[in-house]
């Protein structure tokens, strides 16, 4: 009978102790998950607030007077792999508009700003990015401080 009990609580402990480990290992996976998810969540963000902060350049304003002559309301921009993931409700004195490069074609669009390279890495970002109804391409650096992203530098040209 002594063994039958010294069994039953090995086998109870055993028990107990593969409940835990499933347990834990979900409760770490579900933490990894949530982890994983508030870093996507924050590099959007960021990348939001970059472009934001990129289309705010007092350099460009200028430039973007070409929207009221094309008669066309919002800003639009070229949706492809830079811009993944940013709040297309930008507060920017137009309305912002991402578009893929079909839905500009079929809309017969002219004014589009295209990035083609926005580099996040930790608090810096380096990007390029060409607005060619005008001519126009920019490239500039950043610096993320205090939540907001700050101009390093920048270069203009017009073709």
């Amino acid at each position: 009978m002594k063994i039958l009990a010294n069994i039953n609580s090995k086998l109870n402990f055993l028990l107990f102790v593969g409940l835990s480990a499933i347990y834990s290992c979900n409760s770490l996976n579900t933490n990894t998950n949530t982890t994983i998810e508030q870093k996507e969540s924050e590099l959007r963000f960021k990348k939001t607030q970059l472009v934001q902060a990129m289309l705010n350049l007092p350099e460009l304003q200028q430039y973007f007077q070409v929207q009221e002559t094309l008669k066309q309301k919002e800003l639009v921009i070229l949706k492809n792999s830079c811009v993944d993931g940013i709040d297309s409700t930008l507060v920017f004195r137009l309305p912002i508009k991402l578009l893929h490069e079909s839905e500009i074609l079929n809309d017969s669009i002219k004014a589009f700003i295209e990035f083609k390279e926005i580099n996040l890495k930790n608090d810096t970002a380096l990007v390029y990015y060409r607005y060619d109804v005008q001519g126009i391409g920019i490239e500039s650096s950043y610096v993320y401080r205090n939540g907001n992203w700050n101009l390093i530098k920048h270069h203009l040209w017009e073709n």
